[in-house]
């Protein structure tokens, strides 16, 4: 269970269409929402002399700033039965955030993936790329893509890639807790390679090996055959360790497919159910496995459905996930396909 949900602004719009995922979140589970603001500024441009003064006075304009922003937004939440807080943090953006979370790696931070440019802001690949890849949080990440805030978001359903590793379960008790939550059912997606990526993949190379008889290399069509058993045995596992594991008695829909494109696949899907997607930054390696700044990170970057981003540095112990007993019985085959360069 969350502790509380930490949203981070910067005073632009589009920071604050964090908002209203973060009220659903917090309204769903009774936890406080924490508003969180980091104020900064350039060194003065004042002689040597007054350069110290001139600055702390600086400093002293952007916390009243800040803290006056804050007031205005903490106030309209508990307008609306939310418990909030707000603090105003001194320092660069993202080490602020990262501090400031830090200790409480119970505390899911949502965070909206692009706000305004220019000094002491930050954009998806600045402030809350550092915080995603910096901090133990889960994080919500709400891609931004519009001036006006909505006045409330209603998830149908959230969406939880898996590639059949036991790292990319860790998914499953944070998609229980939010479909939990947001009384939405959850869709289990295992995207398996089309044929073809294998054979763009393989190459020369692989169709050579195929063609030794003393290789351990098999043709496509076997390895298209072993994924597709491999999908069926992991998402039946999966739910029932959602059940089993984390008390889940809501819809679960098992969802296997082929593409060209995993990440595509996960983004068009997740729009079209209007989604919350749950995926971990890390699953098994290779060609068709799931890797932060490939999968996770594409569709974070392209999906404009919320993507709630598990760390991999939370261990299944760490969480309370036991080691599914029946883990043995699923070939390391198959997966989720990285793209095709």
């Amino acid at each position: 269970m969350y502790s509380k949900v930490v949203v981070p602004l910067d005073g632009s719009e589009l920071s604050e269409r964090s908002l209203p995922y973060a009220g659903l979140v917090a309204g769903a589970l009774s936890i406080p929402i924490e508003l969180v603001e980091a104020f900064d500024i350039l060194p003065a441009a004042a002689p040597i002399s007054g350069a110290a003064l001139a600055t702390q006075r600086l400093l002293e304009q952007a916390q009243a700033q800040s803290e006056q922003y804050l007031d205005q937004v903490r106030n309209e939440l508990r307008s609306q039965g939310y418990v909030a807080t707000a603090t105003a943090l001194p320092g660069a953006p993202a080490q602020a955030i990262i501090d400031w979370v830090g200790d409480d790696p119970d505390a899911l931070v949502v965070m909206s993936t692009h706000g305004r440019g220019g000094i002491a802001r930050w954009a998806l690949g600045s402030v809350a790329d550092k915080v995603l890849h910096s901090v133990p949080n889960p994080m919500l990440l709400v891609r931004s893509t519009g001036s006006n805030v909505p006045a409330q978001v209603e998830p149908q359903a959230v969406l939880t890639p898996l590639d059949g590793s036991e790292l990319s379960e860790l998914s499953l008790e944070h998609a229980a807790i939010m479909a939990t939550a947001l009384r939405a059912r959850i869709i289990l997606l295992r995207v398996n390679p089309d044929p073809e990526v294998y054979r763009q993949q393989l190459g020369r190379a692989g169709r050579a090996a195929i063609e030794n008889a003393d290789s351990d290399w098999s043709p496509v069509e076997e390895l298209a055959r072993a994924d597709a058993e491999d999908a069926r045995v992991s998402l039946e596992r999966a739910e029932r360790r959602l059940a089993r594991d984390f008390g889940f008695s809501g819809d679960v829909v098992s969802q296997p497919a082929q593409s060209r494109n995993v990440a595509e696949a996960i983004v068009d899907l997740a729009d079209s159910e209007n989604a919350i997607a749950v995926m971990t930054t890390h699953g098994r390696s290779g060609i068709n496995r799931l890797v932060l700044g490939s999968i996770t990170d594409r569709v974070v970057r392209h999906s404009n459905a919320p993507v709630l981003v598990v760390r991999q540095s939370r261990t299944g112990a760490g969480l309370g996930i036991a080691v599914p007993a029946d883990a043995s019985t699923t070939p390391d085959v198959g997966g989720a396909a990285a793209q095709p360069a």
